[in-house]
């Protein structure tokens, strides 16, 4: 008998402690459409400060920049409701022409010194933290010496 009464008031405590939290609002936003990665432009600002534009080169820059954001956006919009009929990686390797063409752009307008520059920072990534496999400019990171005697 002890059992059955314990087992209901279990019963009736779980139920009264979901109801109350259902009722409880949260103060957390909608959760966001998933974003892939931040959207910096053309380049990252890390990148614009080793630049160091001049004037005349950044009223260059920026509306090539917002062109840029704009393409990016109009490409993401088309990609988004692709579902499974989209060519696996199609959209990424767009997107990498995409910049590929516009950093030729901003090439265009930079110094010899500044595109050597821009060339050595693009070479770690667009982060600029390594290369792909991890190391810098690529190369991959350093293996552990096999177990032997010591």
């Amino acid at each position: 008998m002890k059992h059955k009464i314990i087992i209901a008031c279990m019963i009736g405590l779980m139920t009264a402690t979901a109801a109350f939290a259902a009722d409880e609002p949260t103060n957390e936003p909608p959760a966001a459409p998933h974003s892939p990665r931040p959207m910096f432009g053309i380049l990252p600002p890390h990148i614009l400060d080793q630049l160091a534009l001049t004037p005349e080169q950044k009223a260059k820059y920026d509306p090539l920049n917002a062109e840029f954001k704009s393409e990016v956006a109009k490409s993401r919009a088309e990609n988004t409701g692709a579902g499974t009929n989209a060519a696996p990686g199609g959209g990424r390797q767009a997107m990498r022409e995409l910049h590929k063409s516009y950093v030729e752009k901003v090439k265009g307008f930079l110094t010899a010194e500044q595109t050597a520059t821009l060339d050595k920072a693009m070479q770690h990534g667009p982060g600029g933290h390594g290369g792909p496999n991890g190391g810098p400019n690529g190369s991959p990171p350093p293996q552990a010496p096999p177990p032997g005697n010591n």
